[in-house]
């Protein structure tokens, strides 16, 4: 089973956001003011980064999803601040059942009623599962998060398409299908579009007007998934207008170069996106929806944050200045920000004044923000010998870099899954895998083709993220480490974007071979050592192992190059199961082979923290995934 490379999302390290929010109805382009710091009709915020889209179904960078989160809803969503339990949102309430051919499970969902987008245009079964079926066509890259579980179809029951059928099968039905979805009335279709939509056998099947059933095994899995409702949370689930979309050209196969979605948005929740200015100077202001529907079923169900109607608006204003964001939250200016970047010197800073809440997070916030590692090309010398890499792995002060680089606002992690997570192994930082010892390292390099200096003049470049103090000063120090073992790296900053080039393959064409940036002087390369991380788009050890353990993950394909079939197996078998001793032993066996190889120098998961006004009311962490985990629910915000 081989799922494509993800696409990882821009990291946060210190954040302050926490995701429940949805809602939008459209978009002006015209330039948001600054906000006035004396104004209490607004929660202003100063954000580093700028959504590559405002669509759902092709966003995919942190900024993107932190504003459709305010824009649009889905079916379900986590269940405040519980990483493992799930609300829900478009849908009332939801059952499983078992195929007993198959034993693959289906999702049957029973929608709320009354539900309408901003302009009015009714939300019922027939729009959501448009809604899901254009999110697959488009492929714009987050449409791998349901190709997990689903696929096109050729409304075929007797021959259904799945992730493996054939591209001949496939490209004719996916235009087919394209045309439906362009062409069909979702407010009230005909019997015969009604009973296509509900053609059993296909991944999305509609059984009445307020119900729908999405069933699994068509994707890549081809079977059950344990972390099906976490990854049905992400945005390219949530629901658009059809009206909207058809009238504004409609949707393209693979394809978003008339895009109607992109800068304009139109959702079911809380907000109205009113403004939008992309880039530096920017931003886009969010007035509550004066139409929202959800305000009758949330007093029904006032736990339930998703479903709350918004209190305040919101104006987000686009700069990327540490200093200038750090000014407005102390002089109250803004009442939370979004930093790129900031490390200790700034916390501690923020931490001395009264009027700024500076809140760490639990580690699994920071682990799904961003864990970092080093990775070894094992087939560049000298890290092409293992008791070169192992003497690495020894040879680094980890709690050195925690203490001194990040002023202890920092833990050791151990791989592939973060702390925090399911089925994490971190325990095994306690045992001589991952921890400082010279001596050990020195054994290791007298065992080594790099015995006695034979190495020294090997000078390899080194990529380390050049955002902040922070990666600069533990650069300095793995250098020195990696100094005393007779093993010379050449430290090369690159920014975010930089390191995103760094893990692109080129394919190749006409017969020429394909090749991997980081092999190339692209960013001041190659790099056969340097700094990676991912990034988690929900919580689940599977949606990083198949980044940072199977071969076909970007942290491997041109990084690493670490490939075994015993882990690319079990990274497939682990997503599939859900019983706790069989995945405990897929993930310890996973962990142990990636550990005797040395080729991911595991480092540390900064922490992250919530910084916001000590006015500002109705705070609630939400573990819904991506870069940014603490996007804010701006629905259940108040001033005082």
């Amino acid at each position: 089973m081989i799922p494509r490379t993800r696409n990882i999302l821009v990291i946060v390290i210190v954040v302050i956001l926490v995701i429940a929010g949805i809602g939008v109805y459209f978009l002006l382009k015209k330039s948001v003011p600054t906000c006035n710091s004396s104004e209490r009709t607004y929660i202003c915020i100063d954000q580093a980064e700028t959504p590559d889209s405002l669509d759902p179904d092709v966003t995919f960078t942190t900024p993107g999803w932190a504003a459709v989160q305010q824009v649009y809803q889905g079916l379900v969503n986590y269940n405040g601040s519980s990483v493992t339990t799930f609300a829900g949102v478009l849908a009332q309430n939801w059952t499983v059942s078992e195929n007993p051919a198959t034993n693959i499970s289906s999702y049957t969902f029973t929608l709320r009623s009354g539900v309408t987008f901003s302009n009015g245009d009714p939300y019922n079964a027939y729009v959501q599962w448009y809604s899901l079926y254009r999110s697959l066509l488009l492929i714009q890259g987050p449409q791998f998060i349901l190709e997990q579980n689903f696929y096109s179809t050729n409304f075929d029951p007797s021959s259904p398409l799945s992730y493996y059928s054939n591209n001949s099968t496939l490209q004719p039905a996916n235009t087919t299908l394209a045309n439906d979805l362009n062409s069909w009335d979702f407010d009230s279709p005909s019997p015969s579009e009604v009973s296509m939509m509900g053609e059993p056998n296909q991944s999305f099947q509609v059984l009445g007007p307020l119900l729908i059933r999405l069933n699994l095994g068509y994707g890549y899995l081809a079977s059950n998934y344990t972390y099906f409702l976490a990854s049905l949370s992400a945005p390219n689930s949530y629901a658009v207008d059809p009206d909207y979309v058809s009238s504004h050209g409609g949707v393209l196969v693979g394809s978003v170069t008339t895009d109607p979605l992109a800068d304009y948005t139109l959702g079911t929740g809380p907000y109205v996106l009113n403004s939008y200015s992309p880039g530096g100077g920017g931003g886009y202001t969010l007035t509550p929806n004066s139409k929202y529907w959800g305000a009758t079923p949330f007093v029904a169900e006032p736990w339930n944050v998703n479903l709350a109607p918004a209190n305040t608006s919101v104006q987000v204003i686009f700069q990327d200045a540490v200093d200038v964001t750090t000014n407005d939250l102390e002089s109250g200016s803004a009442q939370e920000a979004s930093y790129a970047y900031t490390g200790p010197s700034t916390i501690n800073e923020l931490m001395g004044h009264s009027n700024v809440v500076v809140q760490p997070l639990p580690l699994i916030y920071g682990a799904t923000s961003g864990s970092w590692w080093i990775y070894l090309n094992a087939s560049v010398k000298p890290f092409n010998n293992l008791s070169v890499r192992e003497a690495i792995a020894h040879a680094i002060n980890y709690q050195q870099i925690i203490s001194q680089a990040f002023g202890g606002y920092a833990s050791q992690w151990v791989g592939p899954v973060p702390p925090g997570y399911p089925y994490n192994n971190n325990v095994t930082a306690q045992d001589p895998y991952e921890q400082y010892n010279l001596k050990l390292a020195y054994q290791e390099m007298a065992d080594s083709p790099c015995a006695n200096g034979a190495c020294a003049s090997i000078d390899s470049n080194y990529m380390y993220l050049n955002q902040g103090t922070d990666w600069a000063t533990a650069t300095q120090f793995i250098a020195a480490d990696l100094k005393a073992i007779n093993i010379t790296i050449n430290p090369v900053g690159v920014g975010l974007n930089g390191i995103y080039q760094e893990q692109a393959y080129d394919p190749g064409s006409n017969g020429q071979p394909g090749q991997c940036a980081s092999a190339t002087g692209e960013n001041g390369g190659p790099f056969p050592i340097g700094q990676e991380f991912y990034t988690s788009d929900y919580i689940s050890p599977d949606d990083w192992t198949q980044n940072d353990a199977v071969s076909s993950g970007s942290a491997n394909v041109c990084m690493a190059g670490y490939s075994n079939q015993t882990v690319d197996n079990d990274t497939y078998l682990a997503a599939s199961n859900s019983t706790p001793s069989v995945l405990t032993g897929y993930y310890a066996n996973m962990t142990q082979l990636l550990y005797n190889n040395y080729s991911e120098i595991w480092l540390v998961v900064p922490t992250s923290f919530a910084v916001y006004s000590s006015n500002l009311h109705g705070f609630v962490q939400n573990p819904m995934a991506s870069a940014e985990p603490f996007a804010i629910g701006f629905n259940t915000q108040w001033l005082s």
